[in-house]
């Protein structure tokens, strides 16, 4: 047997060694070096530097302020997989029907002319493409579109893309995935236009082809999150990055 752990503590003292078994002797004042108490603590993940573990300090637990609860995590994931594969393209039908009614009126010169829209804190916004518009063609697309409803449906549209990229990002804010892109109502027309979103979905574009019937428009639009998020990947800035483990 062996009872030397001691030794390596507090130094060389009087030892009586009997075969395998050692004792030491050790003064009153030594042994007032070691604190009769340890303070436990208990930080935060977030803290910017934790203590030693020990010394007057041990740590007993570190506390990680964005665990999600799997409930609200369940929750927030159907959310964001409801606004991609059918809310978006629920509030897209209605905004292409209103679209439709408002260009009615243009003449074709301008219709064919290469220009797109979209929504900036409230406020239509028509955007020029290749072709240059004169203030008063701009002017008679924004009047137009404005009749049809389309300003308010195209802000439909905006919400429910800025809920699903905000979601995306959890209780910590950041995202490996499309929550690291800054989408929001005061950039959305410098990310994302509508005009070509609605072209991509129509018969023979991009995401509407082989469709048992591509007239059908809802049907056309089903999961039309990837549209979106093609342009907000291609033009967003990644400001909400997830870099950690």
């Amino acid at each position: 047997m062996k009872i030397d752990s001691l030794t390596s503590l507090f130094g060389q003292q009087a030892r009586f060694d009997n075969g395998n078994a050692r004792v030491e002797e050790i003064s009153a004042d030594e042994l007032s070096s070691t604190p009769a108490e340890t303070a436990s603590a208990i930080y935060r993940e977030d803290d910017p530097v934790l203590p030693s573990s020990h010394g007057l300090y041990d740590v007993r637990a570190v506390i990680n302020t964005n665990i999600e609860s799997p409930e609200a995590m369940t929750a927030r994931y159907n959310r964001v997989q409801e606004l991609f594969g059918f809310e978006i393209g629920e509030r897209a039908a209605d905004l292409e029907l209103g679209y439709l009614s408002g260009v009615e009126s243009l003449s074709a010169t301008l219709k064919s002319k290469d220009w797109g829209f979209s929504i900036q804190e409230g406020e239509l916004t028509v955007l020029e493409g290749s072709d240059p518009l004169t203030d008063g063609e701009r002017d008679r697309i924004t009047d137009s579109l404005k009749r049809a409803g389309v300003d308010f449906a195209a802000q439909s549209v905006a919400d429910a893309v800025i809920e699903k990229i905000e979601l995306d990002r959890g209780p910590n804010g950041l995202s490996r995935s499309i929550g690291r892109f800054d989408v929001n109502q005061s950039n959305f027309a410098d990310v994302v236009d509508l005009r070509s979103f609605m072209a991509d979905y129509q018969p023979g574009g991009k995401y509407a082809r082989g469709l048992v019937d591509p007239y059908d428009i809802e049907g056309r639009y089903f999961g039309a999150g990837t549209g979106i998020m093609d342009q907000v990947v291609d033009k967003a800035e990644e400001r909400f990055i997830y870099t950690g483990r």
